[in-house]
């Protein structure tokens, strides 16, 4: 059995929630978007396991001020319960440096997935980040976004 309209549907609905917890700082939904063995293999390390998975949100707001994470493409294969696959996306940093400047880390990455149906939803068994492309830049925002 391949990959139904609505199971593609429901994958990416993961991903989108993934990118909004991390956006929001929002720790429980960002577990929630695993398995409970699930693994996220990042630049920053590897979190294996809700309870360590629920740390990373927490570091991004303690690393900068506010993220947004643009999920674009999701190029995937799989039959059943199982799923892989690439999640395309733009993640943009935002902090303010040392002269007082605003200013955007942004990062080309793909997620390369492992997602599994579980209890009737799909979850992220594995992600990991890969680092495509990377540039700095000043911005200019309000302080209150």
């Amino acid at each position: 059995m391949t990959l139904g309209a609505d199971d593609l549907v429901a994958i990416r609905r993961t991903a989108d929630l993934y990118a909004v917890a991390v956006d929001r700082g929002d720790a429980e939904l960002f577990v929630t978007q695993f398995t409970p063995d699930g693994v996220l293999l990042a630049p920053r390390g590897r979190f294996e396991t809700r309870d360590a998975l629920a740390g990373v949100p927490p570091m991004m707001k303690q690393l900068y001020e506010r993220t947004f994470h643009a999920v674009l493409t999701q190029a995937l294969n799989g039959d059943g319960d199982r799923a892989a696959g690439e999640t395309y996306c733009i993640a943009r940093h935002w902090s303010t440096d040392s002269s007082g400047q605003r200013t955007c880390f942004e990062m080309t990455i793909r997620y390369q997935d492992r997602f599994e149906r579980r209890d009737g939803r799909w979850l992220i068994a594995t992600r990991g980040l890969v680092v495509d492309a990377t540039h700095s830049y000043h911005v200019d925002m309000p302080r209150t976004a």
